[in-house]
């Protein structure tokens, strides 16, 4: 439990910022994929479903989006954070639907 409440305590306020900051920007669905992403931060109990939102965060570079130099620098320092949250999750299995 204790690895899911730093989670949310590092990384949630800079998900909320850059939530903000997207919907600010008018990014929809930018902002729908990072809140959906802080809910199951939210809602993460152990470090089983922990592993899905950190391993969305950490990927959501490959996705593509075309973020404003404010969103991306959130972005970057939410990816810093959760850096060695994925090492620490090694060989958890997500359940990935």
């Amino acid at each position: 439990m204790h690895k899911v409440t730093l989670a949310r305590t590092q990384i949630g306020p800079l998900l909320d910022q850059l939530i903000h900051e997207l919907d600010a920007e008018g990014c929809a669905t930018q902002r729908a994929y990072f809140a959906r992403i802080r809910g199951r931060l939210n809602g993460a109990h152990d470090e089983w479903e922990l592993a899905t939102p950190i391993i969305e965060l950490t990927s959501s570079p490959a996705i593509g989006f075309q973020l404003s130099q404010t969103a991306d620098a959130i972005l970057r320092r939410i990816l810093q954070k959760a850096a060695p949250m994925i090492q620490d999750l090694e060989g958890v299995i997500p359940d990935i639907h």
